[in-house]
């Protein structure tokens, strides 16, 4: 009997907690003029348009092989930083050409304390003719460096 209530213990209260806190959403980039990537909350985070805001807690900038490139944490910062979906993240970090990099941040919708993890690789790429192209996620990695 007391091996039975083992598996639906595991099955019911300790698996979904697990799978909870390893999910990872994936964020919105794209390439603003100025050759630099705008990273956000994506809108569908926003389903009815309510306005909602986010409070970031950190961000960050990471390179496999390298390590962490630059990071920031609001949590212990005189005023709270919140954005809207869409609304460009404030990456204090001057991304350079064909270099592949996974950003991260963490966000709580405002009055919540449930923290939602995000990450994305990206990967900006000069093509021959002088223009840049956003390469995102998996294909972001297609290229040795």
């Amino acid at each position: 009997m007391r091996h039975g209530y083992s598996y639906w213990l595991l099955m019911f209260l300790i698996l979904p907690l697990l799978v909870s806190c390893m999910s990872l959403n994936s964020p919105d980039i794209v390439l603003k003029d100025d050759g630099q990537p705008c990273i956000s909350i994506p809108s569908d985070e926003d389903f009815f348009r309510r306005n909602k805001q986010f409070k970031i807690i950190v961000t960050g900038v990471f390179q496999t092989r390298v390590g962490e490139l630059w990071l920031k944490d609001y949590r212990y910062s005189s005023k709270p930083y919140y954005v809207k979906t869409k609304e460009c993240l404030r990456f204090e970090y001057d991304f350079q050409n064909n270099i592949t990099y996974t950003v991260h941040f963490t966000s709580t919708e405002k009055g919540n304390n449930e923290n939602k993890k995000w990450v994305g690789d990206m990967r900006i790429k000069k093509n021959k003719d002088g223009t840049l192209q956003l390469l995102l996620d998996e294909h972001a990695r297609d290229v040795t460096q």
